[in-house]
């Protein structure tokens, strides 16, 4: 379907970042250049860039084939010294007198060139890894071999996961285990005197809080992982009977992934603050306050507390935790403690993006109007009047006569009293009465509700080469939106509106949810297709848990 409201000679390469909102998902690693071609600057604005469409050409001179994924690992390097440099500087500037020491969770994409990248990003800030399983745990020990780096054990823990923690303690690794649940500390105690280790622990704690957005059910009274407070009462006593208080080495906490309002960092750091205070004051002496993930990815680009956004940015995220916690510590009259924090999508999610090549579309009731032949039924005659007499004034009224003409029609054909070329007819006429209401209504700034939903349902699908199984298996599970547009010809207006479907033969595969400025949109903009021209469309931000829960869905 055409959209002459984005056909205008104003539009320019500045539209099309606004129009796409580019410079607001993108946090300084996409633009637009002088060719209207999406560029990627792996250091932000003021650092090189490199033009998408010579990527995709040297990719096409080496015949391989679309869709492609494409990673910046300098993406990847940024935003771990980003992390770290934010949380030096507020340090340093509100006189905190605790270190940071993050860890990468490696679930959020476990592949080994973006664990490596990550680690060699972050050796200077002796950046470690969090594990969640054995399996983790295994990789995890293999790559973290910085002594001073942390090695943080999440998850519900067996003998094994918890004998090969202890190994790696035996090898003078920061490995903690973290206590989910309260059966699992005696267990560690046994364990840990029988093999004659000493055990670096932590506890996690079910606070109150929750989180915002789509994983809020994270935390809570009735998350799945995490102590309540009477079992952290029951972790002490078995502690101090254990005369194992010095093994108390780490605070944790979790409110829930893609954290989208900042009031949610605020009230979880100040009531976690509170309980290793009173910990602390009890005896145990930890070293680090963790945390955990949410650090969020604004994936439209709205700033909003929207589930696909976030209201806050890096910055205003590091100092809450900092001034927060020190608030607390130094009403409470205990030591700040090093931060610790186990950020995976807000460090992976912009260094991984996919190009698809759009190669067909099927626009949607553009057959030809069959002519009038000489003996044609009355109902098709009555149909082309009243297609043929819509105005400004009367659409609403010709719309719901053309509706009830064309239902009548199918119980007719039903009956066998309407034969096929005659339903063609009534059908083509319809679409063409739609067509007509949408040009109308772009005049008309009320919309009445039974045509608003016109244009949408008219786009235009355009055919483009991927899965979506296998590319962004969230918006398909979640509806987690994902930025999508032309990687080229962005000096051009747009004036198709679209959804995009796959290649697989599975009706699920296509997506109707955009991110727009303000609203999430069920077309996208995208330019015409030129017969015997390649036309090749992004979709970015997949690097946090796409890349690696994406199936073979259709081979």
């Amino acid at each position: 379907m055409s959209n002459d409201k984005n056909s205008s000679p104003e539009w320019s390469v500045a539209k099309a970042i606004e129009y796409y909102n580019i410079e607001k998902w993108g946090s300084g690693y996409f633009w637009v250049n002088d060719k209207g071609h999406l560029s990627v600057q792996p250091y932000g604005r003021e650092g090189p860039s490199i033009d998408l469409m010579d990527v995709i050409d040297d990719i096409r001179e080496k015949k391989l084939g679309f869709p492609c994924v494409i990673r910046f690992q300098d993406i990847l390097r940024s935003r771990v010294v980003t992390l770290n440099e934010s949380f030096r500087r507020v340090i340093q500037e509100s006189g905190y007198r605790g270190q940071y020491f993050g860890v990468y969770p490696i679930k959020v994409n476990q592949m080994r060139e973006v664990v490596e990248e990550i680690l060699d990003a972050g050796a200077p800030y002796h950046y470690g890894l969090e594990a969640g399983s054995k399996g983790e745990l295994l990789t995890v020990l293999a790559l973290n071999s910085d002594p001073q780096a942390l090695t943080i054990c999440n998850g519900y823990k067996d003998e094994p996961f918890m004998r090969l923690a202890l190994l790696g303690r035996k090898l003078e690794r920061k490995i903690i285990v973290v206590i989910e649940k309260i059966s699992e500390l005696p267990q560690l105690l046994r364990l840990a005197e029988e093999m004659q280790i000493e055990p670096y622990i932590g506890l996690r704690a079910k606070l109150t809080t929750k989180g915002k957005g789509r994983w809020e059910h994270s935390g809570g009274d009735y998350a799945k992982f995490g102590l309540t407070i009477p079992e952290i009462m029951q972790a002490v006593q078995i502690l101090k009977a254990a005369k194992k208080e010095h093994c108390l080495k780490l605070f944790h906490f979790h409110v829930g992934s893609q954290i989208t309002d900042i009031h949610t960092v605020k009230e979880s750091v100040r009531e976690g603050a509170r309980i290793y205070a009173k910990l602390y004051k009890m005896g145990f002496q930890m070293e680090y306050f963790d945390v955990g993930g949410g650090l969020g990815v604004d994936y439209d680009g709205s700033q909003t507390t929207g589930d696909s956004s976030m209201n806050y940015t890096l910055e205003e995220y590091v100092a809450d935790v900092v001034y927060n916690l020190q608030q607390i510590c130094q009403e409470e009259e205990v030591p700040e403690p090093n931060i610790t924090s186990e950020s995976g999508r807000a460090i992976v999610a912009h260094h991984s993006c996919i190009i698809m090549s759009v190669f067909g579309n099927i626009e949607i009731g553009s057959s030809p109007i069959l002519p009038n032949g000489q003996e044609e039924v009355q109902i098709v005659q009555e149909m082309r009047e009243i297609v043929a007499g819509v105005n400004r004034k009367n659409f609403l009224a010709t719309f719901h006569d053309a509706l009830a003409k064309k239902d009548e029609a199918l119980s007719m054909f039903k009956l066998g009293l309407l034969d096929l070329e005659a339903r063609a007819k009534i059908e083509t006429l319809h679409w063409k009465l739609c067509r007509d209401i949408i040009k109308i209504q772009e005049k008309l700034r009320h919309i009445p509700e039974d045509t608003a939903k016109l244009k949408d349902q008219m786009a235009d699908q355009y055919l483009a080469n991927f899965s979506l199984f296998q590319t962004a298996p969230d918006h398909w599970a979640f509806d987690q939106l994902f930025p999508i547009l032309p990687v080229h010809r962005l000096d051009e207006a747009p004036s198709r509106e679209t959804t995009i479907v796959d290649i697989t033969c599975d009706s699920d595969g296509e997506i109707d949810r955009f991110i727009d400025i303000a609203d999430v949109k069920d077309t996208l903009s995208l330019h015409p297709l030129n017969p015997g021209q390649p036309y090749f469309i992004g979709m970015f931000l997949l690097g946090g848990y796409q890349d690696i829960m994406g199936d073979m869905h259709n081979l």
